[in-house]
């Protein structure tokens, strides 16, 4: 159920563009959060696009964009639940997310020239995800998703391994929410 917005100024994309953009880049966040791209995750992967007037909306340096390089600047903020990506795998969706909007624009996506295109992974956690009304985390995301069965192995160890450092250094659990606090040795 990953979330791609595309933030962008205004003129930089034809529909033609956007539309394979937001066919390889779902394909893309797909297997970054679930180590697959299939049906059940593509009917729940957003792609938006956000156009906005370099000279009115988009300042670089304190002053109004008007010599963006070609083909613009991007911001791309990406919301995935919390332990869906490893640092590989966020590398490995940097790499794939340049190489798609280079590809794309026929430009040069090499550092520095596409330096200005960054991509944000926001990870939301666990708990502060919902649907149809419902608080969901990596677990039912993975399964509705049909996501990669190694990653369900690694979410339950991440799970696991995040409760045991609550308990260990005393965060307070859900259930002694508004209890009296135990007296002090």
């Amino acid at each position: 159920m990953p979330l791609l917005r595309i933030t962008h100024q205004r003129g930089a994309f034809t529909e033609a563009q956007k539309a394979q953009l937001a066919e390889e880049l779902t394909s893309a966040i797909l297997i970054a959060e679930a180590g697959a791209d299939t049906p059940a995750g593509r009917s729940l992967a957003y792609v938006l696009f956000d156009e906005v007037d370099p000279k009115t909306s988009w300042y670089v340096g304190g002053k109004p964009d008007t010599t963006p390089p070609k083909g613009g600047r991007f911001l791309f903020d990406i919301a995935f639940p919390v332990g869906a990506c490893t640092l590989a795998d966020k590398t490995a969706l940097h790499e794939t997310i340049n190489r798609i909007i280079a590809n794309t624009l026929d430009v040069d996506g090499s550092f520095p020239q596409r330096a200005g295109d960054w991509v944000f992974v926001h990870e939301v956690q666990n708990g502060s995800w919902g649907a149809s009304g419902q608080t969901i985390g990596i677990r039912e995301i993975n399964h509705v998703v049909g996501g990669a069965p190694e990653r369900a192995e690694y979410f339950e160890r991440l799970l696991a391994a995040q409760e045991r450092v609550r308990e260990a250094h005393g965060f307070p659990s859900e259930e002694s929410r508004g209890q009296p606090l135990p007296a002090a040795a």
